[in-house]
């Protein structure tokens, strides 16, 4: 039994950091299959245009299909690698010993690593990309039911910490659904162009392949069902980097929503909580906890990405055609960054599934404010007599006094002599009613759906 050193690969903790439906993609055995297949298919493709005997192919599928990536075999890798310090050395060597006699010679004929591992990690990350489009998807239909459910719910809305104006919490709602749908649209434009496989060769100038290289380069990248690059890409990483900075704000989107109910879950405001799992402990010491889990773990997660993503950006930055120092740190921040963000994906929606509502309390909390949240309202009803500057002094002295003296705002505005004089009571009292003052957030609501609706259908027509 090897021991556990990445927290990701960890038996009991490894669940709460890497989507487990992701898992199979990173894992080191599949790596080195998917390895082996771009190497099978080249050279299937080199022996059509001519390059290295049919035979050497021919056997080189016949090892590909038959290996048995065991112990053995990792062990003569790993050894290879010690030995050489080249990164595809050794397992090219283990591979050979397992090849018929020809085949072994002409593995990897005229290519260098990031031709076989950029390919292959592309194809890793479509298929990757499928599952987060699917969480996505997922999510917002969960986030349309709520916002649509609660599209008139009042709440306070907060700036600074601090109750401001109100709003509904299905526009809160919606301002996460709209995001999301953002990001859902950044990953359908990204594709095409992270869907691009890399054959270069040494410098990326292909001269290895022949004059007909820009040939069999298109007929191995429809082979593997990629892209040909319209230029080599060993030294430029940006299509890597998009992607990162894609899965960082997905991310970081999960964390703000996260964030929201870790605060209104607090007693004192209570207005959200995540659902409780009966037998969950939020404390060894102090058992009556509830601590929100789901939602500051969204945190952590997306500090892991986003720390990723900013490695990345160090990488756009090569020296001359290739750069190790840059390309070797994908391999360890590309798989932990997608395997963090697929479990981010999966908790935002478990969090989101089973979130609690409690609107008794966010009525209690607008009660609470003694009425101060419909200052605006107030100054720029004064406004239309007064003019906006001396309105917003004299709402503010109002409601100064009326703070340090423990009074309600809207008595404090009935007794108010120079109020009185441009407002009747009856205008007072409408401009504390709750419906009125949420301004468009129900049209604001009702638009963000109308456009996840578009977009679908759209969807639909161009699929």
């Amino acid at each position: 039994m090897i021991d556990s050193v990445h927290i990701n690969d960890s038996t009991i903790y490894g669940p709460s950091w890497a989507d487990p439906e992701l898992r199979p993609l990173f894992a080191e055995q599949n790596t080195i299959k998917g390895w082996l297949e771009v190497m099978t298919v080249l050279a299937a493709v080199q022996a059509e245009f001519g390059l290295i005997p049919q035979q050497a192919a021919i056997e080189i599928k016949f090892a590909y299909q038959n290996l048995q990536i065991d112990d053995a075999f990792l062990k003569e890798a790993g050894d290879g690698f010690v030995k050489t310090n080249h990164s595809l050395m050794g397992l090219i060597n283990a591979v050979k010993h397992r090849c018929g006699a020809i085949g072994g010679e002409w593995l990897c004929y005229g290519v260098t690593v990031q031709d076989i591992t950029d390919t292959h990690t592309v194809r890793t990350l479509l298929k990757v990309y499928e599952h987060f489009v699917g969480q996505i998807i997922a999510i917002e239909h969960i986030l349309v039911d709520l916002a649509r459910l609660h599209r008139h719910t009042v709440m306070c809305g907060r700036t600074h910490g601090q109750p401001g104006l109100l709003i509904t919490f299905g526009f809160k709602a919606a301002t996460w659904l709209n995001e999301l749908e953002r990001h859902h649209q950044r990953l359908s434009e990204l594709k095409p162009r992270l869907g691009v496989g890399q054959l270069g060769g040494g410098v990326g100038s292909l001269s290895s392949l022949g004059p007909q290289a820009l040939a069999l380069q298109k007929a191995f990248m429809q082979r593997l069902g990629l892209n040909a690059p319209e230029i080599s890409w060993t030294s430029t990483r940006d299509r890597y980097a998009e992607w990162m900075n894609t899965l960082a704000m997905m991310t970081s989107t999960g964390d703000r929503i996260g964030q929201e109910v870790v605060n209104l879950q607090r007693p004192e405001i209570g207005e959200l909580s995540e659902g409780f799992v009966s037998g969950a402990v939020g404390s060894i010491t102090m058992p009556q906890k509830r601590n929100p889990e789901i939602s500051e773990h969204l945190g952590t997660l997306s500090r892991v990405v986003r720390h990723h993503a900013a490695h990345m950006a160090e990488n756009l930055v090569h020296s001359h055609e290739r750069d190790g120092r840059s390309w070797k740190g994908e391999w360890l921040i590309i798989p932990d960054a997608a395997l963090a963000t697929g479990k981010s994906l999966a908790l935002l929606k478990l969090l989101l599934k089973d979130l609690q509502v409690n609107q008794q309390r966010m009525h209690a909390n607008i009660m609470a404010t003694n009425g101060f949240v419909h200052a605006e309202a107030v100054m720029l009803t004064l406004a239309k007599t007064l003019g906006k500057q001396s309105a917003h002094r004299l709402v503010y002295e109002i409601s100064m006094q009326a703070q340090n003296e423990g009074r309600h705002f809207k008595q404090a505005l009935i007794n108010h002599q120079q109020i009185s004089a441009i407002l009747t009571n009856d205008e007072i009292e409408a401009l504390f009613d709750l419906e009125q003052s949420t301004g468009v957030c129900a049209d604001m609501v009702g638009q963000v759906i109308a456009q996840i609706d578009l977009s679908k259908a759209t969807l639909r027509y161009t699929c």
